[in-house]
């Protein structure tokens, strides 16, 4: 009964469009059958066609409906209220056979032959311990779904994977944006450093990382520095083969790596804005002039671990818990105008807000303008002539200094200790001294 509630619910509610929030551009990753939570149950359609799967998280119940054999999700709703507690299959039966799934002792599932009392196989492809398996009612496919939110998909006669999820296994712990802009780096803790390409979305390479690994860029952005449990391997991006043995200790070498926090914090390359992911999963772009929010993006729905703008500031990467990494277009052009300013066609009255002490209703000016620039340089010329206020150093720095909190001074340390350009800046504009030793930038090293 709890099965046909689940569904009778899911198959009134309406299909996404797209699995990525508002603002964002893509994702460095795919997003089948990745729950975003902690999948307390599966089961399969009568038909076989459709997976449910259903999510026990802090922030509510919710079950998904996804394509059996795609991945593709296809519906989401909140699950019925029912009396009692909640049941979860951790073993399902293949139909036609004595075999059916299991969860393990150690959080692996397991294929049991229940006649002959012996293991088959074991599913052995989640980074989390598994929490939930369900057998299609034809007996040909098996589900596994586990505690990072990973659901997996096999075949039940070979036991091999029917799904490859593409990117992570587990949550992001770091991302970082090559030299040039092109390449992102991430670092899960499924124990692998995943290379992409930015613009396409697609992944470039992969390379497989001890406990408490880490990786980062080389000055070039043609390799990795690569930590192991006894030292730093340099490995080439395009071959994924080693280049430099370094049998030193593995902390002097690497580039210090941004510490995971709840609330993310990135400088943009020309110190204007920063980026700080709050604890509600929103992403502030803050300008670092007035601190006043300039735009509000709506962010992955929990808590970003790390954040990271391009070298050309046109783009901010994020990671939040899940196994994905975000891409958002920051540019002024990529700023979603409001209704209201879309129809305004007075120069005179957006050129008015540009003094409102609210960033994003200045910022919105700024953007509709820029749709016009003939209008926009008109109106220049007449509210400014000759000069133009501007803010000192001085009250740049009192302005700042606001936001110098102690956990965003030790980030914007180790953003500086990882090569950004800007962040150096910014710490010697609060007068703290950059790091001891050569800084590397985004883009080159430091004139």
């Amino acid at each position: 009964m709890r099965r046909l509630c689940l569904l009778a619910l899911l198959l009134a509610a309406p299909a996404r469009a797209a699995d990525l929030p508002p603002g964002a551009a893509r994702r460095l990753g795919d997003a089948h059958f990745r729950a975003g939570g902690p999948v307390a149950e599966l089961v399969f359609s009568a038909d076989g066609t459709e997976l449910v799967s259903h999510v026990a998280a802090a922030a509510g119940d919710r079950v998904t409906v996804w394509d059996a054999t795609t991945g593709e999700r296809l519906r989401t709703g909140v699950p019925p209220r029912t009396a009692g507690a909640r049941v979860r299959w951790g073993a399902s039966s293949i139909p036609g056979t004595d075999l059916g799934v299991v969860i393990g002792p150690d959080g692996t599932a397991v294929v049991r032959d229940f006649a002959a009392k012996q293991d088959r196989a074991r599913l052995a492809g989640h980074a989390a311990r598994v929490t939930a398996v369900a057998a299609s009612p034809d007996g040909k496919r098996l589900a596994t779904g586990s505690a990072d939110g990973l659901i997996r998909t096999w075949d039940a006669r070979t036991f091999r994977p029917l799904s490859a999820p593409v990117g992570h296994l587990g949550p992001v712990r770091t991302v970082e944006v090559s030299p040039d802009g092109r390449l992102a780096l991430t670092v899960g803790t499924d124990r692998s450093a995943r290379v992409w390409d930015i613009g396409t979305g697609r992944e470039v390479r992969v390379f497989a990382l001890d406990e408490g690994g880490a990786a980062t860029f080389t000055p070039d952005g043609a390799g990795l520095k690569v930590r192991t449990a006894e030292r730093v391997l340099t490995r080439d991006i395009l071959t994924g083969l080693e280049t430099v043995r370094t049998d030193v200790p593995t902390v002097d070498p690497l580039t210090p790596l941004r510490a995971v926090t709840p609330a993310a914090l990135a400088l943009s390359p020309d110190a204007r804005v920063v980026a700080v992911g709050r604890p509600g999963g929103e992403l502030d772009l803050i300008e670092t002039a007035t601190l006043g929010v300039r735009r509000r993006l709506a962010g992955p729905g929990a808590p970003c671990r790390d954040a990271a703008f391009t070298p050309d500031g046109s783009r901010l990467l994020t990671a939040g818990p899940g196994a994905g990494v975000l891409v958002w277009p920051v540019r002024i052009r990529d700023l979603p105008l409001t209704a209201e300013l879309k129809r305004e066609t007075s120069a005179a009255r957006l050129w008015d807000r540009l003094g409102s002490p609210d960033a994003a209703v200045a910022y919105g000016a700024i953007a509709r303008l820029a749709l016009e620039p003939t209008a926009a340089a008109k109106m220049a010329r007449l509210r400014v002539g000759g000069a133009a206020d501007a803010l000192t150093e001085a009250r740049a720095v009192e302005l700042l200094e606001t936001l110098d909190t102690t956990e965003a001074r030790a980030l914007l340390r180790e953003l500086s200790a990882a090569g950004t350009r800007s962040a150096a800046r910014a710490l010697a504009r609060l007068g703290a001294p950059p790091p001891a030793g050569d800084i590397r930038t985004t883009g080159g090293t430091l004139p």
